[in-house]
Parts: structure tokens; sequence; C-alpha cells
């Protein structure tokens, strides 16, 4: 399943649908103080006959490094974003006391093999109006339990809820030129990794389109 992360092209519209809203969540969680901040939006796509989670962008923020990490390809149930896929919840790293104690849960899971800086994650789905995944917002940074603050998750859903309503309005497309098209139903692809035992699910009524039923912006012909 690793050549599934290779990068696959993503229409430049779909890609400027989600930047605006990206960088304004960005602007809002680093407000407060907070390490190796990254985020992003994946989409459901179909390839093949299957069902995949496609990056829509690079990560957020935008940097060097960050570049060519939009495209790539996922199984349906790959890590925490798999989760909130695979549930329809929103998944976050649970609450620890102390650094030492998110490590030696991190060592139980075999994640540190992985050299990853990130101590706090955050997963959710954007729900369709038949209860369908159409996006998963993802985001990680590097300070403890920075995603386990409850009040700081609503307002990143009542954020979402507002992204949810433009898109809604924008299906009857006031701009000519740009198009919604709607992307084919496949069987989903389960051959990811799971989630971690750090992360628990949080009952929250998540951001969900009225009308949007995948999200797939392309120019138009006018």
């Amino acid at each position: 399943m690793e050549k599934s992360n290779y990068p696959e092209p993503v229409p430049p519209a779909s890609q400027l649908a989600v930047l605006p809203f990206l960088a304004a969540m960005q602007g809002f969680l680093a407000a407060s103080a907070v390490a190796d901040l990254r985020l992003t939006i994946h989409r459901v796509m179909h390839r093949e006959g299957q069902e995949f989670l496609q990056q829509v962008c690079s990560y957020l923020p935008l940097t060097e490094k960050s570049k060519g990490t939009g495209g790539r390809i996922f199984s349906v149930d790959t890590g925490i974003m798999g989760a909130s896929y695979e549930h329809k919840k929103l998944f976050r790293t649970r609450r620890f006391e102390t650094d030492q104690a998110l490590q030696k849960a991190l060592l139980k899971d075999a994640i540190l093999k992985d050299a990853t800086k990130a101590k706090s994650w955050i997963a959710f789905p954007f729900l369709g109006p038949d209860d369908q995944v159409v996006l998963i917002l993802f985001a990680d940074c590097n300070t403890l339990n920075f995603f386990a603050d409850d009040e700081r998750v609503r307002q990143m859903v009542a954020m979402s809820n507002g992204f949810c309503r433009l898109h809604d309005y924008l299906q009857d497309s006031p701009f000519t030129n740009l198009r919604n098209f709607p992307l084919q139903k496949g069987e989903p692809n389960r051959e990811g990794g799971k989630a971690y035992s750090v992360q628990e699910s949080v009952d929250l009524e998540l951001p969900r389109f009225r009308n949007l039923t995948s999200f797939n912006y392309e120019a138009a012909a006018a």
C-alpha cells in the first residue's frame, strides 16, 4: 500500500477552495502558544473502484518543507484520520499529565520508530447529507495536550461549520467558471495502519454539508 502514498494531482480549484479556510484555522490555533503546528484536509476520492483519502493540499504553514505533501493517497483506515473516517467521530490525543507519560504510551504503540516530533493530534470528518464522509481535517503539533483542550476543539468545529455553510451556498455556483464535479463512490480500501492507543474519540456534533456529497472543484467552461 506504500505506493498509494505517491501524490496524484488535485485540481488547483479544489486546493484553492480549502487554503483560505486552513489559513484562518492556522491563524486561530497559532494565536496560542504552539510548537510545530501543521494542518491539512483530506478528501474521500475514488481510484480503480476503491475509495481512498487524498490530501487536498500541502500542509500549512506553507513552507519549502511542506511542498509535495499535497495529493498523497492513503487507505481509509490510516491512523487517526482513518479512525475519524471509520467511526465518523472526532479523534484526538488524550490528555497526559507529563511528556514522559506520553512518550511511554507512544513507545507501547511503536510510534517512536517513526521519529515523530508530534505530541498532540486531531482529526475530524465533515459529513455529507447522507452521513457520508466528504472531508477530514487533520492537524498535529509538538505541544503537549494542545488538542486535549475542549474549548479549542469546539471552536475548531464551529469554524468548520462556517466552511460547510459557504460550500453549500457555492453548489448553486455564483461563479460561472467554477463547478464541484461529483466523484464516484467505491469500496473503501482498508490496508492502512490503525489509530494509536494514545488517542480518544470525542462526542461532538460534527460539521455537516447540507448539499455537498464530494469535494472536487474544477474550472469549467463558461
